[in-house]
């Protein structure tokens, strides 16, 4: 025995009883506990091949599966091109209820970022010859422009990945900044199905959308549909930028008593006393509705993209250089887009204004 354990007993007593069970605690909790199974333990055992068994009849692997992820089976548009290309050649794409712009206010007077219409039509009951009147709008490359509904005139655009028409009256679907999936003639408007009028229309007239996108619009891009589809047709969903659209229809004039020089214009009278932007404009419009009725402008032969300038207006800003000429001036404000100058003169001859060459 130590020299400490004896001091220690002579203190304190025999402690080896204590000493023996210390150690025997010591060891007992080194030890691993053997492993016990209760009945849950047992019950979700069995239960895991049931759960997954039920998960594979149930979830759809198409959504799923690595293979959905990947390139898929790309839209073809040519076939559906030709053949609403084929219903509009024969004008049979469109039914335009005309009846619908009754409700429209009347225009007394058409000017400004204002125009009318080339066609004309009646309303029932009423002996006026009409047109509807549309509005270029203000800021069109720098705001949201137009709204879900809006009915709207586009150029002809036969480039695109279906085409659009200038003769037939399209609806606004969606705006800068909406998430647009079509397919299969399904369509969703940021992951909603599309609920209105139109949609409604086409299903019971056994109209098909045709496109296929799943598109994050930009920031000048609108989503665009037939207004007045005929039935049975094949209708181009579209993604149009907004300088290919010329305007939204706002109301309606009457050639009867509404002074406009487009009016005096489509009626070959152009016998008013017309400001040199009006000309301008009408020049534009002569050349943007195919007439050739005016003179031939030297300054215009080399632009591609008239029908742009007129609805691109509101960039524009006319300074006089003196009583018989005038600077027509666009300034975009962007960087990298060139401001593009016109002069106009007046017509000793005709006192009309002209464009200088």
């Amino acid at each position: 025995m130590s020299d400490f354990k004896r001091k220690l007993d002579q203190m304190m007593g025999d402690t080896s009883k204590q000493e023996r069970r210390i150690k025997q605690r010591v060891h007992e909790r080194l030890q691993k506990p053997a492993k016990t199974f209760s009945w849950q333990v047992l019950f979700v055992s069995a239960a895991l091949p049931i759960v997954a068994l039920f998960l594979i009849l149930t979830i759809d692997p198409t959504n799923y599966l690595s293979s959905d992820k990947g390139p898929g089976i790309p839209y073809d548009p040519l076939d559906d091109l030709a053949q609403i290309s084929a219903l509009q050649k024969k004008q049979q794409l469109s039914a335009v209820d005309y009846e619908e712009f009754a409700t429209l206010p009347h225009f007394e007077e058409v000017d400004g970022l204002y125009y009318v219409d080339k066609e004309t039509f009646s309303l029932q009951g009423s002996s006026e010859t009409m047109h509807t009147v549309i509005e270029r709008k203000v800021n069109l490359f720098d705001e949201v422009v137009y709204e879900a509904g809006d009915i709207v005139r586009t150029m002809t655009n036969t480039t695109s990945h279906l085409p659009t028409y200038m003769d037939v009256y399209y609806e606004v679907i969606a705006v800068p900044g909406d998430r647009v999936v079509l397919k299969n003639g399904k369509m969703e408007i940021n992951g909603k199905p599309l609920p209105s009028d139109i949609m409604d229309r086409y299903e019971k007239q056994g109209i098909t959308i045709a496109g296929g996108y799943d598109q994050l619009l930009n920031a000048r891009e609108y989503f665009l549909l037939n207004h007045f589809p005929a039935s049975k047709t094949v209708q181009g969903a579209t993604i149009t930028p907004v300088h290919k659209i010329y305007g939204q229809v706002v109301g309606v004039a009457t050639v009867e008593r509404t002074h406009s020089i487009y009016m005096d214009y489509l009626s070959g009278q152009l016998t008013g006393d017309y400001t040199p932007e009006q000309y301008f404009d009408l020049y534009l419009y002569d050349d943007l509705l195919g007439f050739g009725n005016l003179p031939k402008t030297p300054g215009f032969t080399e632009i591609s993209r008239l029908g742009e300038l007129f609805v691109e207006a509101s960039y524009r800003k006319t300074t006089p250089v003196s009583d018989n000429e005038v600077e027509i001036r666009y300034q975009y404000g962007r960087e990298g887009v060139v401001d593009r100058v016109f002069t106009m003169k007046r017509d000793a001859g005709s006192d009309r204004w002209v464009i200088a060459e």
